[in-house]
Protein backbone atom coordinates (compact mmCIF):
# COMPACT_ATOMS: atom_id res chain seq x y z
CA UNK A 1 0.00 0.00 0.00
CA UNK A 2 2.65 2.67 0.81
CA UNK A 3 4.26 1.95 -2.35
CA UNK A 4 1.11 2.89 -4.47
CA UNK A 5 1.35 6.38 -2.22
CA UNK A 6 4.50 7.11 -3.35
CA UNK A 7 2.66 6.80 -7.11
CA UNK A 8 0.15 9.06 -6.13
CA UNK A 9 2.69 11.41 -4.85
CA UNK A 10 4.66 11.59 -7.69
CA UNK A 11 1.73 11.80 -10.18
CA UNK A 12 0.66 14.90 -7.76
CA UNK A 13 3.79 16.41 -7.55
CA UNK A 14 4.19 16.07 -11.34
CA UNK A 15 0.55 17.88 -12.36
CA UNK A 16 1.39 20.39 -9.64
CA UNK A 17 4.92 21.57 -10.99
CA UNK A 18 3.39 21.51 -14.29
CA UNK A 19 0.49 23.70 -12.66
CA UNK A 20 3.21 26.30 -10.92
CA UNK A 21 5.21 26.77 -14.02
CA UNK A 22 2.35 27.75 -16.47
CA UNK A 23 0.39 29.57 -14.22
CA UNK A 24 3.93 31.20 -13.29
CA UNK A 25 4.44 32.11 -16.77
CA UNK A 26 1.70 33.36 -17.22
CA UNK A 27 1.57 35.79 -14.14
CA UNK A 28 5.40 36.97 -15.12
CA UNK A 29 3.26 38.33 -18.45
CA UNK A 30 1.21 40.07 -16.61
CA UNK A 31 2.98 41.81 -13.90
CA UNK A 32 5.17 44.75 -13.76
CA UNK A 33 8.36 46.04 -12.24
CA UNK A 34 10.76 43.90 -9.80
CA UNK A 35 8.02 42.34 -7.89
CA UNK A 36 7.81 38.34 -8.01
CA UNK A 37 3.65 38.55 -8.15
CA UNK A 38 4.03 34.92 -9.85
CA UNK A 39 5.61 33.00 -6.81
CA UNK A 40 3.32 35.24 -4.47
CA UNK A 41 0.10 34.33 -6.01
CA UNK A 42 0.61 30.72 -6.09
CA UNK A 43 2.23 30.30 -3.09
CA UNK A 44 -1.33 32.38 -1.79
CA UNK A 45 -3.84 30.08 -3.33
CA UNK A 46 -1.77 26.98 -2.41
CA UNK A 47 -1.74 27.80 0.95
CA UNK A 48 -5.76 28.05 0.73
CA UNK A 49 -6.10 25.22 -1.06
CA UNK A 50 -4.09 23.46 1.44
CA UNK A 51 -6.61 24.94 4.50
CA UNK A 52 -9.09 24.08 2.32
CA UNK A 53 -8.40 20.55 1.97
CA UNK A 54 -6.82 19.50 5.39
CA UNK A 55 -9.28 22.01 7.35
CA UNK A 56 -11.48 19.69 8.62
CA UNK A 57 -11.71 15.81 9.20
CA UNK A 58 -14.97 15.76 7.84
CA UNK A 59 -14.07 16.94 4.36
CA UNK A 60 -10.65 15.10 4.72
CA UNK A 61 -12.68 11.79 5.40
CA UNK A 62 -14.67 12.53 1.71
CA UNK A 63 -11.04 11.66 0.22
CA UNK A 64 -9.18 8.06 -0.19
CA UNK A 65 -5.41 8.25 1.88
CA UNK A 66 -4.01 7.78 -1.54
CA UNK A 67 -5.88 10.88 -2.86
CA UNK A 68 -5.45 13.12 -0.03
CA UNK A 69 -1.56 12.78 -0.43
CA UNK A 70 -1.75 12.77 -3.65
CA UNK A 71 -3.40 16.55 -3.65
CA UNK A 72 -1.91 17.79 -0.30
CA UNK A 73 1.92 16.53 -0.27
CA UNK A 74 2.38 15.84 -4.14
CA UNK A 75 0.17 18.45 -6.06
CA UNK A 76 0.18 21.34 -3.42
CA UNK A 77 3.91 20.38 -2.35
CA UNK A 78 5.34 21.10 -6.09
CA UNK A 79 2.92 23.86 -6.78
CA UNK A 80 4.35 25.88 -3.83
CA UNK A 81 8.08 26.64 -3.48
CA UNK A 82 9.44 28.19 -0.03
CA UNK A 83 12.67 27.94 -1.93
CA UNK A 84 12.02 30.33 -5.25
CA UNK A 85 10.02 32.40 -2.21
CA UNK A 86 13.63 32.77 -0.59
CA UNK A 87 15.59 33.26 -3.26
CA UNK A 88 13.26 36.32 -4.39
CA UNK A 89 13.10 38.04 -1.14
CA UNK A 90 17.15 37.71 -1.17
CA UNK A 91 17.54 38.69 -5.15
CA UNK A 92 15.32 42.28 -3.87
CA UNK A 93 17.38 42.79 -1.34
CA UNK A 94 20.74 42.24 -3.44
CA UNK A 95 19.18 45.02 -5.78
CA UNK A 96 18.04 47.20 -3.32
CA UNK A 97 14.51 46.73 -3.27
CA UNK A 98 14.03 46.80 0.60
CA UNK A 99 10.43 48.02 0.09
CA UNK A 100 9.74 45.56 -2.24
CA UNK A 101 11.71 42.69 -0.24
CA UNK A 102 9.60 43.56 3.28
CA UNK A 103 5.88 43.72 1.29
CA UNK A 104 6.79 40.27 -0.07
CA UNK A 105 8.37 38.76 3.03
CA UNK A 106 5.93 40.02 5.43
CA UNK A 107 2.65 39.94 2.78
CA UNK A 108 3.29 36.16 2.29
CA UNK A 109 3.89 35.00 5.76
CA UNK A 110 0.66 37.00 7.46
CA UNK A 111 -1.36 36.80 3.91
CA UNK A 112 -0.39 32.97 3.76
CA UNK A 113 -1.21 32.39 7.28
CA UNK A 114 -4.85 34.25 6.85
CA UNK A 115 -4.81 32.37 3.23
CA UNK A 116 -4.81 29.03 5.25
CA UNK A 117 -6.90 30.26 7.66
CA UNK A 118 -9.85 31.03 5.22
CA UNK A 119 -9.31 27.72 3.60
CA UNK A 120 -9.88 26.38 6.68
CA UNK A 121 -12.92 28.44 7.93
CA UNK A 122 -15.18 27.33 4.48
CA UNK A 123 -14.38 23.88 6.24
CA UNK A 124 -16.23 24.72 9.04
CA UNK A 125 -18.84 25.96 8.01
Amino acid sequence: MIEVQYFYVGLGGFLGAITRYALGQVLSTKSKGNFPAGTFIINLTGAFMLGLLLGSPTFACRFDTSIMVALSSGFLGAYTTFSTFSYEVVRLLEDGEVINASIYLLGSIILGLLFALAGRAINLI
